[in-house]
């Protein structure tokens, strides 16, 4: 399928490339710096964004970045969805699943057994003890497998050596596939009507653990604090709808949040975070727990 797609591209550009500068902020360096577009020449060294986005947030931007070419015709690739199978596939094997024996320590094997098929929570080989999170969107299509690897003494992902996640149709070397993400959980939609209350959360393991402590409501995660986007709400513009930043990041979200409201949204971004007395990037679960 080809679409006109109106594309503004500028004369400066933040460096795509994994080279970074010090931050002239937090002295760290995860200063991604500006660039010309035509030359590729660097600009100054305190022109760029931190990467550190809830921690510093440094961005300074050049001046006089203007447009220099307007739309193109661009392919636009079609999403790709597993095969309805695949979920059964890795629907065993829990003793060996960390996250799912990390509940245990908190909850009865009922409700573990519960929640396991409410969000079809799978187990991989992939990694010893990791754990598939399939995002199944309204519509019942199987959109993505994500896989993380967790302690499964205290409920950590695991980030060493290195972090360890990955995606099913990685995993199954599916080449050709399009990746386009959906709420973790928002199959569930269909239990609850127009009005009800929708929470949404960053990770997968916090929309889990809510529902276990709270499960009059549907609890959804974004898989990731950049991932509250438009597009992913879409399906909730008839839903009440509260959203739960981790700590530190209510700001950002706050922003998001309040221009969604402007196109109709019947949503609002909660500070209860920011007031409890939480380490920096704590979630509900931490708390809860």
């Amino acid at each position: 399928m080809v679409r006109v797609q109106f594309k503004m591209t500028y004369k400066y550009t933040l460096d795509r490339t994994s080279k970074k500068f010090s931050c002239p902020s937090c002295g760290k360096k995860t200063l991604v710096c500006y660039i010309e577009v035509e030359t590729s020449r660097y600009l100054e060294s305190t022109l760029g964004r931190c990467d550190r986005e809830s921690k510093c947030a440094y961005h300074k931007s050049p001046s006089g970045n203007i447009p220099i070419t307007s739309s193109v015709l661009q392919k636009i690739e079609e999403p790709s969805c597993h095969d309805d199978t695949v979920i059964g596939s890795y629907g065993r094997n829990y003793s060996n699943n960390n996250f799912v024996q990390y509940l245990r320590q908190y909850f009865c094997t009922t409700d573990i057994e519960g929640v396991i098929r409410e969000y079809f929570i799978g187990t991989t080989t992939y990694w010893k003890g990791a754990t598939i999170f399939w995002q199944v969107d309204h519509q019942m299509n199987v959109c993505a497998g994500k896989v993380m690897l967790y302690n499964g003494k205290n409920g950590k992902r695991v980030k060493k050596p290195r972090v360890f996640i990955n995606w099913m149709h990685k995993v199954l070397q599916i080449d050709d596939f399009v990746l386009q993400q959906c709420l973790f959980g928002i199959h569930n939609l269909c239990d609850y009507k127009k009005g009800d209350t929708i929470c949404i959360v960053e990770s997968e393991k916090t929309a889990i653990i809510m529902s276990l402590f709270y499960p009059s409501y549907l609890w959804l995660a974004t898989g990731s604090k950049t991932n509250l986007k438009l597009s992913v709400l879409k399906p909730l513009k008839d839903y009440k709808i509260i959203v739960y930043p981790d700590k530190s990041e209510y700001k950002s979200w706050n922003i998001k949040v309040e221009a969604f409201q402007k196109m109709g949204y019947t949503i609002i971004c909660s500070d209860f975070l920011e007031d409890f007395k939480a380490c920096e990037g704590a979630d509900l679960a931490d708390v809860m727990i």
